[in-house]
């Protein structure tokens, strides 16, 4: 018996209005794998009111629905069918962005979100692998990351003056256990699976996520 099922009864008590949010956060998790504060706002909101709803309706499907009020975070985990490969320049750039995140976290309020430019993020990249990252292989990897609720990347997103949003998500996606390990994967010549990517949110490349 899954913990917490019982719960699930209740969905039936919901009003119309909340069963509606309930469908929408699902969704929205599904798809992105995260809600965030100031970000989607009112399911944030409801995901962590209804959070005793919404774990047990994901522990269904075998998977593990987490909150992080500290960030403002709700996102979910499943096995690994789940999970997603990065090649090496993404994983790079994932690392990339998780130390930026964390160096500049605490110089912004709760309700801000840390940025950077697209230059700053290119020249912490390069320094890592002592290389460089080709404008094409940078846009594709900004709109990945966009697409997958870790950053917010720019319009033009080549522009080095262009604003990179750092969202709180990169901290669940990558824990320090996480950032140990990629700094470990760097110098290797093969892809290797990310232990960072914790959802189809990121696409797979080449193959089965």
């Amino acid at each position: 018996m899954i913990e917490g099922i019982d719960a699930l009864a209740d969905l039936s008590a919901l009003e119309p209005s909340d069963f509606d949010s309930f469908r929408k956060a699902v969704r929205e998790l599904l798809a992105r794998t995260f809600l965030l504060r100031g970000v989607d706002e009112v399911l944030y909101d409801f995901a962590v009111r209804n959070f005793g709803l919404l774990e047990p309706y994901f522990a269904c499907m075998g998977a593990e629905l987490r909150k992080d009020e500290s960030l403002g975070v709700v996102a979910w985990r499943g096995g690994a069918e789940t999970r997603a490969r990065l090649g090496r320049e993404e994983t790079i750039a994932l690392l990339t962005f998780r130390l930026l995140f964390e160096e500049k976290r605490n110089l912004v309020s709760l309700t801000d979100f840390p940025t950077v430019t697209v230059f700053d993020f290119v020249e912490r990249y390069k320094a890592l692998i002592e290389g460089d990252l080709k404008k094409t292989r940078l846009i594709e990897i900004l709109r990945r990351f966009n697409a997958a609720k870790l950053i917010r990347s720019p319009r033009e997103e080549a522009d080095p003056d262009g604003q990179l949003v750092l969202f709180p998500s990169l901290a669940l996606v990558l824990d320090q256990d996480g950032i140990t390990e990629v700094m470990s994967f760097i110098g290797t010549e093969t892809d290797a699976a990310t232990p960072a990517a914790e959802s189809s949110a990121i696409e797979d490349e080449g193959g089965d996520a």
